[in-house]
C-alpha cells in the first residue's frame, strides 16, 4: 500500500472542498499544486498522470494528490463527478511522530457523502466556523485512517511495545521471546510496513526521548543517555550526532528551555 507521511504539527489544514462535475469533453488541468488533493469519485472515471504516471479513479475510490507533483491529462474525462478537498500539511521523515495516510482507498458513498456536504456548508458559512470546519475535516481524516489499517497487528504491537520499554535492554531475541516470531521475520515484516528495522526504530525514539531530556532538565549527557536506553554514551554521542548534525552538549546549548538555562545574565 503507497502511503505519505505527514508531520502533525502542524496538523493538516482544509482549505476548500467542493463538488466538481466535469462537462463531456473536458480534462483535468495541468498543474503543479503547492497543496495536498484528497478526491472522492462518485460518478464515471478521472483520469490524469501524476509526474507522467498515468492514474484512473472510479466510482467509490479516494485518492489524495500530493503536492509538489506535476499533474497533466492526456485524455478526457467526460462527466467526471466527484468531491475535493484542497489541504494544508507538511511532509515528514520522522518516523516515530507522524500521520500515515494511504494515498488511494475505496469508500461508501452512503457514509462519506453526507460528511462531504457538512464540510461544503461549514466552508461556505459567514462567518465560516473554522475550528468546526477542521474538526469535521480531521473526523474525515480519522475514517480514512480507519478503514485502511496501516499496520499489521505484529508491526502496530511492536511499535507499541518498543515505545513503552525503550529504556530496557531489547535485543532482536527477546523481541523474538515477546512476540513468538523469529527476530529474522520481525525485521522483515517491521521493515516491509514501517520502512526501518526495530533496531532502527528503538534508536528513533530513544533519540527523540534524549532530545526531550536536553531540552527541559538539567540532567548530565550521560545519565540522558543512560536512562533513554544507550548502554554506551559513546554510541549515544554518534547516533544523536548523525541523526541531528549536532553533538547533545550543542543541542541543548541551542534548543534547551529559557527556565531550564543555568546561564546567568548580568543587570545592566
Amino acid at each position: 500500500m503507497e502511503t505519505i507521511f505527514l508531520s502533525p504539527a502542524p496538523m493538516p489544514y482544509l482549505t476548500d472542498c467542493n463538488l466538481k462535475r466535469f462537462g463531456i469533453n473536458e480534462y483535468h488541468c495541468s498543474r503543479c499544486c503547492g497543496y495536498f488533493v484528497l478526491i472522492f469519485m462518485l460518478k464515471n472515471t478521472l483520469q490524469f498522470t501524476e509526474n507522467g504516471i498515468l492514474t484512473t479513479l472510479h466510482p467509490g475510490e479516494w485518492y489524495i494528490q500530493r503536492k509538489n507533483i506535476r499533474q497533466d491529462a492526456s485524455r478526457p474525462s467526460p462527466k467526471a463527478e466527484y468531491y475535493y478537498i484542497h489541504f494544508e500539511a507538511a511532509y515528514t521523515e520522522d518516523r516515530t511522530n507522524r500521520l500515515m495516510l494511504p494515498v488511494r482507498g475505496t469508500f461508501q458513498p452512503g457514509l462519506f457523502q453526507p460528511l462531504l456536504q457538512q464540510l461544503e456548508r461549514l466552508l461556505n458559512r459567514t462567518p465560516c466556523s473554522h475550528l468546526e470546519l477542521q474538526s469535521e475535516f480531521f473526523r474525515l481524516l480519522g475514517l480514512l485512517y480507519t478503514q485502511e489499517q496501516s499496520y499489521t497487528p505484529l508491526t502496530a504491537g511492536l511499535m507499541r511495545y518498543l515505545n513503552e520499554n525503550y529504556a530496557s535492554h531489547i535485543t532482536g531475541e527477546s523481541l523474538a521471546e515477546a512476540f513468538h516470531y523469529s527476530s529474522e521475520y520481525i525485521d522483515k515484516k517491521m521493515k516491509q510496513e514501517l520502512g526501518m528495522t526495530p533496531h532502527a526504530y528503538l534508536t528513533c525514539i530513544r533519540l527523540q526521548n534524549a532530545k526531550k531530556l536536553l531540552e527541559r532538565t538539567d540532567l548530565p549527557i550521560q545519565k540522558i543517555a543512560s536512562e533513554c536506553g544507550f548502554s554506551d554514551n559513546s554510541i549515544f554521542y554518534k547516533a544523536f550526532k548523525k541523526s541531528f548534525s549536532l553533538s547533545p552538549s550543542e543541542w541543548r546549548k541551542r534548543n534547551q528551555f529559557p527556565d531550564r538555562r543555568t546561564d546567568t545574565v548580568s543587570s545592566s
